[in-house]
């Protein structure tokens, strides 16, 4: 008998389909964001460039908000890693961070 898991998240997952910068210390990595959410989002990338599970990183966003471009840097956590890229949940996301993460997630 398959048992299926419940829904653990608490907000809407909203598909996207654009350009994000993955950093971890050194290192960047040029992914798409394939969902997004105010708790996190899934990255489409190669799994071998990734860091580890866990591991704290920064995605880098850019996105038009009233026909400006903005910049914007949220800190993350990798909590899972597939063949087609990784999942990662926000974390400690200041003002301007989740300004900017309202504007994607409710304007896509």
């Amino acid at each position: 008998m398959m048992q299926y898991l419940a829904e653990r998240r608490e907000n809407r997952r909203i598909p996207v389909a654009f350009d994000a910068v993955l950093s971890y210390r050194q290192h960047t990595l040029v992914c798409t964001l394939r969902d997004i959410s105010m708790d996190g989002a899934f990255l489409n990338t190669y799994p071998d460039e990734l860091p580890y599970t866990d591991a704290h990183v920064e995605l880098g966003l850019t996105f038009n908000k009233n026909g400006n471009y903005k910049h914007c840097r949220i800190p993350a956590r990798i909590r899972r890693i597939s063949e087609d890229g990784a999942a990662i949940s926000f974390s400690d996301v200041g003002i301007d961070a989740y300004s900017n993460l309202v504007s994607i997630v409710y304007q896509s």
